[in-house]
Order: C-alpha cells, then sequence, then structure tokens
C-alpha cells in the first residue's frame, strides 16, 4: 500500500517510489524513467502544503542517501550541497565558520535545500535576507532530455554560445531570451506587485526581466537559477546546487508586543518597518492556545503576558551593541504609542521559546482532533503592506460569510498572513465551501495586486488559479515556457501548470467509528481513528538528528514508513478502509508497527501531540488474534515467570541466554541475570521496626527492580531510611507498561484497578513514588486513558523536591564528583528535564550534566527482539557516549537503558538514588 502524501490537504497513490543512492543513481533513474516516458515527480522532505510533493507517477525521493555537502569555501563563503541536506545540518556545519544559508523556514530542523529551492522558500527573515532565489549562485540540474546542465551567471559571450547550442539547453535560452525579450511590459504589468518579497505565483519570468534579462539597464548577469527557484520540480531535476553564504548577526534582540486585539497588531506593522527590524511575525489567539495542548510548547509559553488576542515578535540585527539598544528602545516607544500593552524584550536563552511556538504554529493547528482541521487553501497569499490591513479584513468578511471561522499567523513583515479557514473536507457542504473561499479569495488578491503564492507554491492548491491571477496571454508563455523545458510534460505534471480542479484527490477523510470497541479510552481525541488523524504531514518527525528523540527507528534507517508520519498514513489509511479490522492485519502496517521503539518523544516533539506508541498499543489490542500467543503469554505471566526464576536464579539465567530458549522466545543478546535475593526479600530484613512519622512514602516496586535492579531499589528505600518519613513498599507483580506496549490493555486495566486499590490508604500528607521511569510516568499518561482516578506518583527527582520543601530530606553534604546523566525516554518525553536539574541542585558543589542522547535503543525487549537496528539506533544518537563517559560518574535512569548501556560499554551505571545516598553519607 503506497500513499503519497505532504502536509497538503492532497493524497495520491504513486506507481513507485525510489531512493537514489548517490548522484549518479539519481541520473540513471531519471533518464530510465524519461526513457519509457513516465512522468514522476521530485520529493525532499515532503513538507510543502500546496500538494506538489507528491503524484500519480514515480516518486524519487531524495531524502534518504543524497544528503551530502560537496564542497565549501569559508573564504568565498559558499557551499554546494546535494538536494537532500537538511538546511539546520547544513548550518550546524556553517556555525564554526560564522556564516549560514540565509532563509529559516519554520521546518528548518526538517527542510532539505532541494525542496527550498523548488518552493523557492524564505522563512522568518525575508525581509532582511529575501528568498532563497537570492542566495543561490548556480544549480545543476537533469532537463527533460536526460541531460545535465548548469544554470548559473553567463557573461553577454557564454549567453550567446548557450543561444547557438543544438539541443534542449540551447532550445530553452533562446525561448526564455525571445520571450523576455517581446513581452517585458505585458509580464511586468501581470504579475505581482513589484515591492512583493515573496512571489511565487507562476514561473519568476518576472524576476528574470527585473535582475537577470540580458537587455536591462544595469547590465546584470543573466541566469536562469532564479527561474529554477520555485518551480516545484516541473522544469529540471535539481542533482546539486552552489549556495552563497551570509555572515551570523554580530548582535541581535527579540522583542514580543502582546495586544488586546488582532486589528491594532497589524495596524501597527507597517510603522514597524520603518524601523528596519530583520523579522517581525504575526500569531493569533487560537495559535497561541493550541501551544497548551503539547507538552513541549506548552513549556514555552512563559513569555506569554497575560491573555493577548494577538502578539507581534520583532527580532533586530545590528553590527554593534548600541545601534541594536537604539534599535529596540525606538521600537519598544512605537509598540507603546501603538496599544501594545506589552513589549518585553526577550532574554537571549529563550528566544527559542518563542521561535518555538511559531514555527509549531501549523502542527498545533492541525492537531486539533477530529475531521475539521485549519486547511491550507488560502494561507500564501501575499499583499503590499499598505493593503494588508484591508486585505485582512476583507479575508475575515468572505469566511465570515460561509459561516466559517479561521485562524491567522505568519510574517506580517513582508504583507504574509497566513489564513487558514476550518472545513471539514468530509463533508460536501465544506468542500463546496472551501472552492468558494479559494476562489473569491483569488479574486481579492487580484485586487490588491498580490502574490496567491508567497512562499509555499503554487502546487496543486492555487494552480487552478493562476490563469486568472496573469491574464490568458501570460498564462499562455508559462504553458508554453513549461513545453518548452518537459515538451513530454514528465516533470511533476498538474503542478503549476494546471486546470485539475481543488477538490481532485483530496486526502481522505475517516468517520468516527461506530461499534469500534477500543481498549483506551479515546475521547479526548474524539476517536481512534481521529487520533491516528491528526498527523497532518508537516514532518516534525523527520527531523534531523540531534535535533530531539523522535522518530529514533526513522533516524535509524531513513525509511519513511518507520517516521511517526509514514505509520500514521498507514495507520489512518487502515482504519479508513471497507472493512477496518482486516486492513489493519496488513504486512506493511504490521512491519511499520513492530519497529516503533515506544519512545513517547512524538507525543511532545510532535507539534499534533500524535501519540505513535499509544497508537500502537490500540492496533496491538484490535489485532492481538493475530500476534505470537506465546509472546502474549509471557507478558502476561512474566511477574510470576520471574518470581519462580528467582528461587533458582543460576538456572534461569543460564537457561534463557541458551540459543534453544531464545530460539523460542525469539530474543537474542545477553539477557539481564535474575538477583537471588529479590528486593522485597532484602527489604523484610531491613525496614524500619515501626512508623515514627506523619508523612509516608508509598514506593511502587516494578518487576524489573524487584528481580533485576535490586540494587536501585535498595538505594532508594536507605535514602528514605534517613528521610524523616515513614516507608511502604508496594510490590507490583506485573508489568503495566509491557502489557500496554503489547496491547494487553484489558490485563493492564485490571493491574492498574488493583493497585489503585492498594493506595486506598494514601492520605493527603503521603507521597507515592515510583522507582522505573516508564513505570512510574504511565500512572500520568497511558493509565488515564484505561482508568478513573488514577493516583499521582512522583518520580524520584519530583519525590526528592517535595520531601526537600517539607523539610523530611536529611542534610546533603558537598560532593565533588564529575556526573553524567542519561535519562529515560519516557522521562525526556512526558517529564521535564528541569525537575532532574532542580532535584540536582539540592546536592552542594555537585558538578553535572543531563546529557543530550537520544534513545538508547535498548525500549524494553525491543534490542532483544531487533539486535542489530537496536545498535544503530544506539549508534545515531549516541556515536560519542563512549568517550564523554570516560572520567565521569555514569547516571542511568531506566533498568533497560542501564542494562542496554552495561552491555554496551561494560560500565554499568549508577541510580540518582545513589547520588543522593553518598551525599547523605558523607560527613
Amino acid at each position: 500500500m503506497k500513499i503519497s502524501t505532504d502536509a497538503s490537504i492532497f493524497e495520491i497513490e504513486p506507481i513507485d517510489v525510489i531512493y537514489p543512492n548517490n548522484r549518479e543513481d539519481l541520473i540513471k533513474h531519471v533518464n530510465k524513467l524519461i526513457q519509457s516516458k513516465q512522468h514522476f515527480t521530485l520529493r525532499a522532505g515532503g513538507t510543502s502544503i500546496g500538494g506538489q510533493a507528491i503524484g500519480d507517477g514515480v516518486l524519487i525521493d531524495v531524502s534518504k542517501h543524497l544528503t551530502k555537502i560537496i564542497d565549501f569555501s569559508e573564504e568565498q563563503k559558499r557551499v554546494k550541497v546535494e538536494p537532500g541536506v537538511i538546511q539546520e545540518d547544513l548550518n550546524d556545519f556553517l556555525k564554526p565558520y560564522g556564516l549560514k544559508f540565509a532563509p529559516d523556514t519554520s521546518t528548518s530542523n526538517r527542510a532539505m535545500i532541494g525542496g527550498m529551492i523548488g518552493n523557492n522558500s524564505c522563512g522568518a527573515y525575508s525581509i532582511y535576507y529575501g528568498t532563497t532565489r537570492e542566495h543561490v549562485e548556480s544549480i545543476e540540474v537533469i532537463l527533460s532530455d536526460g541531460s545535465l546542465a548548469v544554470f548559473k551567471e553567463l557573461s553577454e559571450a557564454e549567453l550567446s554560445e548557450k543561444l547557438q547550442l543544438n539541443t534542449l539547453e540551447g532550445d530553452i535560452y533562446r525561448f526564455v531570451v525571445n520571450t523576455l525579450d517581446k513581452n517585458q511590459s505585458m509580464i511586468l504589468e501581470a504579475f505581482p506587485d513589484k515591492s512583493l518579497i515573496r512571489r511565487n505565483t507562476g514561473y519568476a519570468i518576472d524576476e528574470l526581466i527585473r535582475k537577470h534579462q540580458p537587455f536591462n539597464a544595469d547590465g546584470n548577469r543573466f541566469s536562469l537559477a532564479p527561474l529554477i527557484c520555485g518551480s516545484e520540480g516541473t522544469l529540471a531535476i535539481m542533482v546539486s546546487a552552489t549556495l552563497k553564504l551570509v555572515e551570523l548577526p554580530c548582535y541581535k534582540s527579540l522583542l514580543v508586543a502582546q495586544f488586546q486585539s488582532e486589528m491594532q497588531s497589524l495596524k501597527s506593522v507597517e510603522g514597524l518597518m520603518q524601523l528596519k527590524p530583520a523579522a517581525v511575525e504575526f500569531i493569533d489567539k487560537p495559535t497561541l492556545e493550541v501551544s497548551k495542548n503539547n507538552i513541549e510548547q506548552n513549556a514555552n509559553r512563559s513569555w506569554i503576558k497575560g491573555d493577548p488576542e494577538a502578539v507581534l515578535v520583532i527580532e533586530f540585527f545590528a553590527d554593534s551593541e548600541k545601534f541594536l539598544e537604539s534599535s529596540v528602545l525606538k521600537c519598544q516607544q512605537f509598540l507603546s504609542d501603538n496599544s501594545a500593552y506589552d513589549c518585553s524584550i526577550i532574554p537571549q536563552k529563550e528566544h527559542y521559546k518563542v521561535w518555538g511556538i511559531r514555527k509549531a504554529g501549523l502542527g498545533l493547528l492541525m492537531g486539533n482532533p477530529g475531521p475539521r482541521k485549519a486547511l491550507a487553501i488560502i494561507e500564501d497569499a501575499a499583499i503590499p503592506l499598505k493593503y494588508l490591513y484591508q486585505y485582512y479584513i476583507e479575508v475575515k468578511e468572505i469566511i465570515s460569510s460561509y459561516n466559517a471561522n479561521a485562524v491567522y499567523y505568519g510574517h506580517a513583515s513582508v504583507g504574509l498572513i497566513h489564513i487558514r479557514p476550518e472545513l471539514d473536507l468530509s463533508i460536501e457542504q465544506d468542500r463546496e465551501t472551501m472552492k468558494a473561499i479559494a476562489s473569491d479569495v483569488a479574486d481579492l488578491v487580484k485586487k490588491y495586486n498580490g502574490s496567491l503564492s508567497g512562499e509555499h507554491g503554487d502546487g496543486r492548491i492555487r494552480a487552478p488559479y493562476l490563469r486568472r491571477q496573469l491574464g490568458d496571454k501570460v498564462y499562455q508563455l508559462l504553458i508554453d515556457l513549461k513545453s518548452t523545458f518537459d515538451p513530454e510534460q514528465l516533470l511533476n505534471p498538474n503542478v503549476i501548470i494546471s486546470d485539475q480542479p481543488v477538490d481532485q484527490h483530496l486526502r481522505q477523510v475517516s468517520p468516527l467509528e461506530a461499534g469500534f470497541k477500543t481498549g483506551f479510552d479515546w475521547s479526548k481525541d474524539l476517536s481512534f481513528f481521529s487520533a491516528a488523524e491528526k498527523c497532518n504531514g508537516a514532518g516534525a518527525c523527520r527531523k534531523s538528528i540531534g535535533k530531539g528523540v523522535m522518530c529514533p527507528s526513522y533516524k535509524a534507517t531513513r525509511d519513511e514508513n518507520l517516521s511517526t508520519r509514514g505509520r500514521a498514513n498507514l495507520l489512518r489509511k487502515a482504519l479508513a478502509a471497507n472493512n477496518p479490522k482486516k486492513a489493519l492485519n496488513s504486512q506493511e502496517l504490521k512491519q511499520a508497527l513492530a519497529l516503533c521503539l515506544g519512545c513517547k518523544a512524538c507525543k511532545t516533539e510532535c507539534p499534533a501531540s500524535v501519540d505513535m506508541a499509544k497508537l500502537k498499543s490500540e492496533y496491538l489490542y484490535q489485532t492481538q488474534s493475530h500476534q505470537d500467543q506465546l509472546e502474549l503469554w509471557r507478558i502476561r505471566n512474566l511477574g510470576k515467570i520471574l518470581k519462580s526464576a528467582s528461587k533458582m536464579p543460576m538456572l534461569f539465567n543460564w537457561a534463557q541466554n541458551t540459543s534453544v530458549v531464545q530460539s523460542i522466545l525469539k530474543l537474542k543478546g545477553d539477557l539481564p541475570k535474575v538477583q537471588k535475593i529479590p528486593l522485597s526479600s532484602w527489604w523484610s530484613a531491613n525496614q524500619p521496626s515501626q512508623d515514627k512519622h506523619q508523612a509516608t512514602v508509598w514506593v511502587l516496586c516494578d518487576i524489573f527492580t524487584e528481580y533485576y535492579d535490586t540494587q536501585t531499589g535498595k538505594d532508594l528505600l536507605n535514602l528514605l531510611k534517613k528521610c524523616k518519613v515513614n516507608i511502604r513498599l508496594v510490590n507490583l507483580d506485573v508489568s503495566i507498561v509491557a502489557l500496554i506496549s503489547k496491547g494487553l490493555l484489558d490485563e493492564a486495566k485490571y493491574a492498574l484497578r488493583q493497585y489503585r486499590g492498594l493506595l486506598d490508604k494514601v492520605s493527603s500528607d503521603d507521597f507515592i513514588v515510583g522507582i522505573e521511569p516508564s513505570e512510574t510516568l504511565v500512572w500520568r499518561d497511558d493509565a488515564r486513558f484505561l482508568i478513573h482516578n488514577a493516583p499521582t506518583v512522583f518520580l524520584f527527582e519530583e519525590l526528592v523536591i517535595e520531601l526537600d520543601r517539607n523539610k523530611l530530606m536529611p542534610l546533603l553534604k558537598p560532593l565533588k564528583e564529575s556526573v553524567k546523566i542519561h535519562l529515560h525516554c519516557h522521562q525526556k518525553s512526558l517529564a521535564s528535564r528541569d525537575i532532574t536539574r532542580e532535584a540536582l541542585d539540592l546536592i552542594p558543589g555537585l558538578k553535572y550534566e543531563i546529557l543530550n542522547t537520544g534513545c538508547c535503543g535498548a525500549a524494553g525487549d525491543f534490542a532483544y527482539k531487533n539486535k542489530k537496528l537496536s545498535k544503530v539506533v544506539h549508534k545515531t544518537f549516541n556515536d560519542t557516549l563512549g568517550s564523554i563517559l570516560k572520567d565521569a560518574v555514569f547516571i542511568s535512569s531506566g533498568f533497560s537503558c542501564s542494562h542496554f548501556m552495561f552491555v554496551t560499554y561494560n560500565r554499568r551505571p549508577k541510580s540518582l538514588a545513589a547520588l543522593y545516598l553518598l551525599a547523605s553519607n558523607k560527613g
């Protein structure tokens, strides 16, 4: 089952998907397709929202292998790259040299240079840096006859040589030069206002006339590279590009202006531009509100003051601190005079919080559950700044006339406010409303001589209105241009030049299920179906390595099916099938979900909060009869198995590592050893004789701490014995996390209710703490969708902070150790690292670092079922971990992490509790 989607409203099934291994392989594949007259679409990150990254032919995906930085010159401020290089990866490479590739898209952590050139991407700083087009020196391309060409600046003599070529390249130069020579006035009159920095309407022949036409008075050298920028893969296939670089700003300052109304904020934009800011970004209240629903972005809201209806994010660059301070003061005075009730300067270390919410805006808005979404149908129009406010008013009136709502955000500085009507495309009436709004707004954009596409391209969504924008004669020139470059119409057909209606190839929307019994309570997402549909295709799960934890198996393999987006698409298609139960058992879906490590990072890092681990659990629950029944029996009875094993640990530890047993259990590797004395037995002999204190700590002892990692449990209990608390050890006889991860949701509900009953006697002065992070955090995560009234269970660090606040901790003496800490994925995803920092700061003199590690690759028994992939995952995220740990105390939270680190580095990590115990024993 092949699904071709991007971040648009469209969905098309392609014939095939090809992943070229290198430059030569790309050329070979393209030539083969040309010879067979098969149309095809080049695709990079697939984050385009106009539908231009999908097609019903062959998809050529360059994101997996064509990711090399080919050449770099610091002196010339120039870099040559393949099309699959990610923007932030490139800028990370350039940062030590004080350079960067200027355009800064909101998808910078996964947007690829090929896609940026295809869309002529811009980003927040386009008022300062311009568009991608201004920063591309040359582009090496494959033409539609399979020949190679390099489009770059040409002297008059070089252009003359090109015009004499008896080749397709010669035909292209002759057509373009003749067209520009004969139609200058008509073209300039038809195209959007020249003041617009962002204008991607049609092909950029107006840009060639203004800046690169060989007959203009400025005598500019002629180049077709600007024409390829924004051509969306319809004219030629990019093989490599040479980019011009800029120096990083010496000084910068960020302000946020908060307003009581959207009107007040937009009215101030034109005046703000007189102060020459580098960026002015607009965010409306709905976008700010939905940031509360995402764990990562909710933590970024500290800069929001009061309850603004709209905010403007304003950034200044300067070569001197004095000039920067002057600009900022003038800006604050202007904003204060123009109705901003707050215009605070954001500290440098918190800039990421502001930009985090701004960049996540699209994903946050699209993450609302249910089929009604804020859709990208008219969101890309750019309007001359002097008309922006009036345009905004009139668009609101159009949308209101159809009884629809909309959300607003975007690049106010360049006259581009992304406006997204909220519609349900599963309803025929809303599909008709979509077409009506798109048509009405196209007329409005034409009225103000704006650009129907400011940065995201015409794609399939704006292409039907292009003739209306430019007029029949100029539109015919674009048709002729396309035909000259691509006579057989093989390159990304029906994009830019198209008469297909906008409601063709719409993404399939699932109905809310009826009579579909689920294991989880999905009412918060409306339904299991709707939860899968929260994925909007923007591809945050494809962000580059080092930019978070999501998605481990994708980062290790670069396989789209193993990204959160790929899995969500496969699951969505199955749930939308006529027979969902049958479709859920497809082999492709089964394989994609089997390699999900359940790290929970998607729940936090995906702007739409797509919780693939939870979706996978529900999928396994629905397909339980098709699962490995021996495996399910083992997980159901794991506590009983380990209890029996503890009576003869040597025999059990030997047997579980034999090839026969591992073959039966489908496990491979050095399995952890059951300890001779379970933690509960040790505690029976070492617990205090009587209660002495008002507060009691109830310790939830999971089966992994009970039978495997008893030392971590001992450290925690010994520390609590030094605290002014009573201690109750509550033993759990199943792994709730393991039950949930295998889809045994009925069994998990039973266990959760059972343990909730054991905690009935917990008083308001008491605390409940877990030992294993994943077993602890399940109470605040999946448990809430399985049972009602789940108790509050603290992580160890959270307990330490609470005990300290209540003056129940022992005196902690200074420690001089250098400590490196690896946190469990669930802890990184579902809790804040600041909690760990706050707890560690209680130990005087401690030097610690919470490592920026990703998934270790263990993920419970994943490492034993997928040994090879697990090692690749570990190396992908943590390739320098071994050298980092050489001279430090190594702490790892989570039993599976700790054991995997021990097997990998032959160093047994300590627990956090051991560190506090050491500090309490000092002196």
